[in-house]
């Protein structure tokens, strides 16, 4: 019987299934044997079994095995290392060695536990691409673009990315340093439209630095460790993005979407503000008012100067991630497709 509380049981059982699903059994066995096995015992255990309500939006799960696998990645537990992937051991041994794991590393697991996720998904540029090419599309100017929770910033550089998009479909630099792989299904963007970025800036509660070793080592210890390809491709972002000149500013998001359009906006730019699984992690109040700062802000756009708000989040649709905008003038709000979690595919509405 587990000693987890019902609302922490449910996260880990939710969190496995949906590993599972998106192609990562070793982490859905994780979550398993957590749910299973932990206990009071550790201050690991004892702040994940009294966690708050609020456990599903703050993503417990993925922070227990988040830390986990950074005590992994940093050479400490070689024991548990031994039985982390490509090999494979019976869930009994596995259990073993993450309990002596917590025993001797207590401390470390217990304070990684401070930090939401930050996976910065790459493949999520699939698509923003998508996205970005319809709205170029649809008012033929160039783009400001503004990312909102943007971690280390990859995801501002999508236009860099090679994209292969289905068969025979591809889009940009064949030598670019990240290539990405997504089955682009149903009414998909138009890849000859002309794309220009004018500008882009992002900002994050907590940035990371690309060029700093241990915000990577943090931001890599949420990519689930049976998952290499995430790895490596990610990796290679981050090192493309530790070589760029964009960086990525601290900031409260309402207070930095405030001051993003409280800017003159430039006739003749489509100012584009996006986010990818970060609306979960903002307080209500925070939502709230970068919602209403959008409407307010859209009331004063014109055919010269468009305002777009798009995302790709959650929104507990059974399917995958909503892709969605809303573009003023009008306020019109219009639901753009449906994509995988990882990026691996999109269908366009």
């Amino acid at each position: 019987m587990s000693n987890m509380t019902p609302h922490v049981l449910e996260n880990f059982r939710f969190q496995a299934e949906a590993c599972r699903s998106l192609g990562s059994p070793f982490t859905a066995q994780l979550c398993e044997l957590l749910a299973k096995h932990l206990d009071a015992s550790s201050r690991f255990g004892a702040r994940i079994i009294d966690w708050p309500e609020s456990a599903k939006d703050d993503a417990l799960a993925l922070r227990a095995v988040g830390a986990l696998h950074s005590l992994v990645r940093s050479g400490k537990a070689r024991e548990l290392a031994a039985l982390y992937p490509p090999l494979e051991t019976r869930p009994d041994v596995l259990w073993e060695a993450i309990a002596a794991a917590i025993f001797r590393h207590d401390e470390v697991l217990h304070d990684f536990l401070d930090s939401p996720p930050q996976t910065n998904e790459v493949m999520r540029s699939s698509a923003i691409l998508g996205m970005m090419l319809k709205v170029a599309e649809r008012f033929e100017m160039p783009l400001a673009v503004y990312e909102i929770g943007a971690s280390a910033g990859i995801n501002l550089a999508f236009d860099s990315f090679h994209y292969v998009l289905g068969e025979r479909r591809e889009w940009g630099s064949s030598d670019a340093v990240v290539h990405i792989e997504s089955e682009w299904r149903g009414d998909a963007p138009d890849l000859e439209t002309r794309l220009e970025i004018k500008s882009r800036a992002g900002c994050d509660r907590n940035p990371l630095d690309a060029g700093d070793p241990e915000a990577v080592e943090h931001l890599l210890a949420y990519i689930w460790a049976d998952q290499h390809e995430r790895i490596g491709r990610i990796s290679a972002a981050l090192e493309a993005a530790a070589k760029s000149s964009l960086r990525v500013e601290k900031a409260d998001a309402a207070d930095w979407v405030d001051r993003i359009l409280a800017e003159p906006a430039e006739p003749g730019v489509v100012r584009v503000f996006f986010h990818t699984i970060v609306w979960q992690y903002l307080p209500l109040d925070t939502r709230m008012h970068i919602t209403k700062a959008f409407a307010a802000a859209g009331a004063q756009a014109t055919g010269e100067t468009p305002l777009v708000w798009m995302y790709m989040e959650a929104e507990d649709h059974p399917g995958g991630a909503v892709l969605k905008q809303t573009v003023w003038p009008g306020g019109e709000k219009e639901t753009l497709g449906l994509a995988d979690y990882h990026g691996r595919w999109v269908d366009w509405a």
